[in-house]
């Protein structure tokens, strides 16, 4: 009763941050027009990037800590928090070092961008708190929320000035707010964050380290994208691609939905084989389902989709939308897999599995990308998530009681996007 309860709120939660975050990105690549739109999503993109070494996969190590030990949890969110602080502002002095090596435009769009991207690694660490403890309702309420108002500044602010610099100074207005209402629902519900001793907070990073690696590997995917495309193709297929990945990206939220739901609850059954077994089923069945239902819908609906959202502007997205439901339900698949080998310790397999499959993919792009552009890209992405998968599953193949099912289901989910490529 409790895990459906806590699907159906994040559920809930997703479809509303779905809707609110494909508005304001429609209307933002609508009023800003293909060109300035892909040179916004490119220095969103590295200011996301540059934002990895802030989250250091903190999200996932308090997620499973407190999971299997809810009694930590007031001190592992202090320590967490100052750790983040400290990562923060050394990251802030590399950033305000490097403006003299940069045009002040450039410089001011990353600077204000990686602000706003601080500010979200933060606002989900401290989400990661409530879902450990429980707290579904308490996130869903100001996620709903703030979904709707964030794309109602977003949207506002550009129909006003439609410029890059004001499209960003809005996004980061609106994470500084989310923020702002979390850390204080967070110290009025579970515990207040505090300044935690140096020494306590340097031990954590040491700990979460392989944490580190593996969210850096993961979190590449949607960013990194950015600067391969604009090398090749220029800002214009930035702007394009951007567009579909935000489609990919707003369903995508229900996989790290997924994963908080179902990893406390793991970790905490990774001493039975029984009770992991069971839990592990449920967890691959719901991943599958989930992933192939949205990633056909891209596939089965692109024009509409296309037209709807974007306009005639972005018509060539159409052909590629496809490409991108095959890629969705194929990391849907493997995140699957990877929450069964966070959930039982195995941080350090995913690191290494995860350099691996960027190497995959860095190969296949160089010989797919010059050639067919965008949609060799997808296609490369598709390659290197097929063998992260595949890694994972061997990984983890006993922790699964009915192996061949999910297997035999995950092919034939393959299959049914083959008409539409």
């Amino acid at each position: 009763m409790a895990l459906r309860k806590n699907l159906a709120l994040m559920g809930f939660s997703t479809i509303a941050r779905l809707f609110a975050g494909l508005i304001s990105f429609s209307v933002l690549a609508r009023l800003l027009g293909l060109e300035s739109f892909g040179v916004l999503m490119l220095w969103l993109s590295v200011a996301t990037l540059l934002a990895l070494f802030t989250n250091y996969g903190l999200t996932t190590y308090v997620l499973r800590k407190i999971g299997s030990n809810p009694e930590v949890t007031e001190a592992l969110m202090s320590e967490g928090f100052t750790a983040k602080l400290m990562l923060t502002a050394l990251l802030l002095v590399c950033v305000v070092a490097a403006s003299t090596a940069m045009k002040t435009l450039d410089w001011a769009m990353l600077l204000i961008l990686l602000l706003g991207c601080s500010a979200d690694t933060f606002t989900e660490f401290i989400n990661a708190g409530f879902r450990a403890r429980d707290r579904f309702a308490t996130e869903t309420t100001v996620s709903v929320i703030f979904s709707v108002l964030h794309a109602a500044l977003l949207a506002g602010a550009v129909y006003w000035n439609p410029t890059v610099i004001v499209a960003a100074a809005a996004y980061t207005t609106s994470r500084a707010m989310v923020l702002a209402v979390t850390v204080g629902l967070m110290n009025r519900h579970i515990a207040p964050l505090r300044i935690a001793p140096l020494r306590a907070s340097l031990a954590l990073l040491r700990d979460a380290v392989n944490y580190a690696g593996d969210f850096g590997m993961q979190s590449l995917f949607g960013q990194i994208d950015s600067l391969v495309v604009n090398h090749f193709l220029g800002a214009a297929a930035v702007g394009l691609y951007q567009a579909g990945m935000r489609i990919f990206l707003g369903g995508f939220q229900a996989a790290s939905i997924l994963a908080n739901v179902f990893l406390p609850q793991a970790a905490a059954a990774a001493e039975s084989t029984s009770i992991l077994n069971r839990v592990s089923n449920q967890l691959q069945f719901a991943f599958i389902g989930v992933g192939l239902i949205l990633g056909l819908a891209q596939a089965i609906a692109a024009k509409p989709i296309v037209a709807i959202m974007f306009g005639p502007t972005f018509s060539d997205l159409i052909l590629l939308l496809p490409y991108f439901g095959l890629l969705f339900f194929l990391r849907f698949a493997a995140a699957a897999w990877g929450v069964l080998l966070t959930a039982t310790g195995q941080q350090g397999f995913r690191t290494k599995a995860g350099a691996m499959q960027w190497a995959v993919i860095a190969a296949s792009a160089a010989m797919l990308v010059p050639k067919f552009g965008i949609r060799g890209w997808l296609i490369a992405l598709c390659i290197g998530t097929s063998m992260l998968g595949m890694s994972y599953a061997h990984r983890a193949r006993n922790r699964v009681a009915n192996l061949g099912v999910v297997l035999g289901v995950t092919i034939a989910g393959v299959v049914c996007f083959v008409p539409f490529l």
